[in-house]
């Protein structure tokens, strides 16, 4: 594995070894399926071994990593198949974050949802696919905790988190995203919370998932025609 990341000060540990490789899985610095081995990460950081093995834990546990059988820890990588089985289990938690948000989001909390739309639309307009992505995973987190259910929230970032590291790998590797066609799926979601519409919120993700369905399976059609 080549040296992707500077050693860190004594006061960064867990956390922030757990913030950068993550963040090395979403922006495809690291792979799906590599290795990561314990001791050359703990070389890099400047960390010990403890402090290593408890952020890949972590990281494991949100679902960006996997420990194989013999022990091994690789970075997590998803079939086409386990993808769409994923898209249609997130289809019935955050259909249900979505309906809980139109009935209980306070003013402000609409505001943020809003605020976060119209940051991930101006990110898409720049042609900025980090930010995009980042903006894209605040909006959907603004309208989970706007559902006011911790468990619900939870489980959708441990569902939801290695799909945009999946999504965001194809992206890295050159696969084509329309980024303002892709922001503006979510505008009907938005329109369905700031006017109380509990099925015009669940109808739009429905579309959105549909169609962000079709765009994973045009991608993994061109991986297979690649090879």
């Amino acid at each position: 594995m080549a040296t992707l990341f500077p050693k860190l000060s004594f006061r960064t540990l867990r956390s922030q070894i757990e913030e950068k490789v993550r963040d090395a899985v979403l922006n495809g610095s690291l792979r799906p399926g590599e290795r990561l081995v314990e001791r050359k990460l703990a070389d890099q950081f400047g960390a010990s071994l403890t402090a290593v093995r408890e952020a890949l834990i972590s990281l494991e546990a949100a679902g960006f990593v996997v420990r194989k059988p013999n022990s091994s820890t690789c970075v997590i990588e998803f079939s086409l198949s386990e993808v769409e089985k994923a898209f249609e289990f997130r289809r019935v938690l955050e259909g249900y974050a979505i309906e809980e948000a139109v009935r209980l989001a306070a003013p402000q909390q609409i505001q943020a949802i809003e605020r976060c739309y119209l940051e991930m639309v101006d990110a898409a307009g720049r042609g900025e696919q980090s930010l995009f992505l980042q903006k894209d995973l605040e909006w959907h987190e603004a309208i989970w905790r706007a559902a006011d259910n911790e468990y619900l929230l939870m489980a959708l970032r441990r569902l939801v988190l290695p799909l945009f590291a999946f999504s965001a790998i194809r992206i890295y590797s050159g696969r084509p995203l329309d980024l303002l066609a892709d922001a503006y799926r979510h505008q009907a979601m938005l329109q369905a919370i700031q006017t109380k519409d509990l099925q015009g919120g669940r109808d739009a993700l429905n579309r959105a998932i549909d169609e962000w369905l079709s765009v994973l399976r045009a991608w993994e059609r061109n991986v297979n025609e690649d090879h």
